[in-house]
C-alpha cells in the first residue's frame, strides 16, 4: 500500500516587475538540505546557484527566473523561506557603541567599543516589498537617452563592486548587459542588435557627467530593506539597525 501524498499550500506574492501575482509552494526537506549545504560552503556563487534552484523548484507560476530583477528574487526568496520554515529568523550584529576609552602607548586615548555580538530576530513577513522610486530611462542629453534593464541573477555579483571599480572594461560590461536600447528623436537602437564595439564607442564618447548619470541608475535600484530597534544585551545601547539585501538576512 503506497504512502499518502501530502498536499502543499500554494501562496501568492506581488513582485515589482510582474503584472500578475506569482504563485509558489513552500520548499521541502530536500531543498532545505541543499540550502544548508550551500551556506556551509560560504561560497557566494554556490549560494546564489542554490537559491536559484530552490526558487525554480518552488515556483508554480511559469516564470523565467533568469529574467527577474535581483530585488524581486531576493523578496521572493525571503517569502518562500518564511512560508517554508517560519517567518522568524535570527541574524547577528556587532555592537559598536563606544563604552569608554583606553590609553595608547603614546599617551593618547583610544575609543573602546562594546563589541557584543547581538542576536537579532527578524520577522520576514514584516519586510515590505521593494519600491520603484526612479524610472529606468536615463537621459544623456535633452534628446538622447538610454533605456536600462534591471540587473538579474547573471549580473548579481557585479552590481555592488563593478560600479566602484577602476576597471572600465568590467563597468562597460555591466552597463552593456543592463541596456535595452538607446533612443533619440529619430528612433530606437537596440543594444544587443548593434555591434559591441559600436556600443563601447558610444560610451567612450560621453562626458564623465553623462556617464555618471548611467552609473547612478545602479545606485538607485529598488532593494529590500528593513529597520529594527534593538537594545544591546551587554551595554544597553539602543540601536537602530538597517538590513539591506540577502547578505544582511542570511549570508
Amino acid at each position: 500500500m503506497p504512502l499518502p501524498k501530502i498536499d502543499l499550500p500554494i501562496f501568492e506574492l506581488n513582485l515589482l516587475s510582474m503584472d500578475e501575482p506569482v504563485k509558489f509552494r513552500p520548499f521541502l526537506v530536500k531543498e532545505e538540505k541543499l540550502l544548508l549545504m550551500a551556506l556551509q560552503t560560504e561560497d557566494e556563487d554556490a549560494i546564489i546557484k542554490t537559491i536559484k534552484q530552490v526558487i525554480n523548484n518552488c515556483l508554480v507560476s511559469d516564470i523565467d527566473i533568469d529574467k527577474l530583477p535581483i530585488f524581486d528574487i531576493e523578496y521572493l526568496f525571503l517569502n518562500v523561506r518564511a512560508r517554508s520554515i517560519g517567518e522568524m529568523i535570527e541574524t547577528y550584529f556587532v555592537c559598536k557603541n563606544v563604552t569608554g576609552n583606553e590609553a595608547a602607548d603614546d599617551g593618547t586615548e583610544i575609543p573602546v567599543e562594546c563589541g557584543h555580538m547581538m542576536p537579532v530576530k527578524v520577522n520576514l513577513l514584516e519586510i515590505k516589498p521593494p519600491i520603484r522610486e526612479k524610472g529606468t530611462k536615463v537621459m544623456i542629453t535633452d534628446k538622447i537617452g538610454i533605456q536600462m534593464i534591471y540587473p538579474s541573477l547573471k549580473t548579481l555579483k557585479y552590481v555592488e563592486t563593478v560600479v566602484q571599480s577602476a576597471d572600465m572594461e568590467q563597468v562597460f560590461n555591466l552597463v552593456y548587459e543592463c541596456s535595452d536600447y538607446i533612443f533619440d528623436e529619430a528612433g530606437m537602437y537596440y543594444v544587443k542588435e548593434s555591434d559591441r564595439q559600436e556600443f563601447d564607442n558610444f560610451m567612450n564618447s560621453l562626458t564623465q557627467e553623462q556617464f555618471d548619470r548611467i552609473l547612478k541608475f545602479f545606485d538607485e535600484l529598488p532593494k529590500i530593506e528593513h529597520d529594527i530597534d534593538h537594545k544591546c544585551q551587554k551595554c544597553g545601547f539602543d540601536h537602530k539597525l538597517h538590513l539591506e539585501g540577502l547578505n544582511d538576512f542570511f549570508i
